[in-house]
């Protein structure tokens, strides 16, 4: 008996000997996975409203971290605001180690200072020690320039 030759074309499954994959499932798998994500990402983004002194309310948006998702457990707050520069800072009645702390931060980043056990609005100034990165606020952070030391601070959610 004569071995059978070998065909030029792969047998199905198969392209340029590799095993093929499904088109139509690997989309669908990607688009459900962006879709878990924008779910993810909506349950991450937590949103608080900041008032201080009698003329700023902003809201902010808190990111994923172990940080903000504390400092969202405790919500509401009320404390007297300290202004250092263009930061304005105050207490919380929490403690979180350093996550990821930052030395250097953008305007409008709102973070937890832990060595003072303080949450702090940044609109222009570099942070004393590193932060923790809890959000950012979702307005001009100028508008907190008008904030003097004193002043009282409430911080809630936004549902």
């Amino acid at each position: 008996m004569k071995p059978r030759k070998r065909s030029t074309i792969p047998p199905p499954g198969f392209v340029m000997g590799k095993p093929s994959y499904d088109r139509d499932a690997e989309k669908q798998a990607l688009e459900s996975e962006v879709e878990q994500f924008e779910r993810d990402k909506e349950s991450r983004m937590k949103k608080i409203k900041i008032s201080a002194g009698s003329s700023v309310h902003m809201e902010a948006e808190l990111n994923g971290s172990a940080t903000a998702e504390k400092l969202y457990a405790i919500l509401p707050i009320r404390s007297a605001a300290q202004v250092w520069g263009r930061e304005v800072y105050f207490k919380v009645p929490m403690h979180v180690d350093p996550e990821n702390a930052q030395a250097t931060v953008p305007a409008g980043t709102v973070a937890f200072w832990p060595d003072g056990d303080c949450l702090c609005i940044f609109f222009g100034q570099t942070p004393y020690s590193p932060v923790n990165v809890a959000g950012k606020l979702l307005g001009d952070p100028n508008a907190f320039d008008t904030v003097r030391d004193g002043d009282a601070v409430r911080i809630e959610k936004v549902e």
